[in-house]
């Protein structure tokens, strides 16, 4: 399985580069972290179905300049899916299902398919929060200082 960006979010981040004269967001898997981040943030994901179909994907691995930062990204998605289900801190036995659902240590990424359905449903939540709270096309450090802003109010 692979993470899937949709077009919507592509666009709205490609306008921001488009409007920014130093730096941009350079790769799919920046975008990808922030909207993710977001959405794992407000404990919020799309429902399956609403997922991006497989034309929007970008890559079916993590890159290397995210490659450290892979399980922190994956715990943070195991505790927001503990959350969102409502699962008790308590539930030992549950909580280890869950991660073995999430989770598979044959694939490249180290997720299941249903662990990456999940981080993708959650990014694609993000980016519409995103889309939705910060003004279209500012530049990268004003689309940075205001996604910082929205994800203090997350949550």
């Amino acid at each position: 399985m692979s993470f899937r960006l949709s077009k919507e979010a592509r666009s709205y981040y490609g306008n921001i580069n488009k409007a920014t004269s130093i730096n941009e967001l350079e790769t799919d898997w920046d975008k990808y972290y922030l909207s993710a981040m977001a959405g794992i943030k407000a404990r919020s994901r799309v429902p399956d179905k609403e997922e991006p179909p497989a034309e929007q994907q970008f890559v079916d691995y993590v890159i290397q300049a995210y490659e450290d930062q892979k399980y922190e990204i994956y715990g943070s998605l195991i505790v927001a899916e503990i959350d969102r289900q409502g699962i008790p801190w308590g539930q030992k036995e549950e909580i280890r299902q869950l991660m073995l659902s999430l989770l598979d240590s044959e694939s490249n990424t180290r997720l299941s398919e249903e662990g990456t359905r999940a981080l993708n449903c959650y990014a694609e939540k993000g980016a519409r929060l995103i889309r939705s709270e910060i003004r279209p096309q500012p530049e990268l450090d004003q689309f940075l200082k205001e996604y910082y802003e929205l994800l203090e109010t997350l949550n």
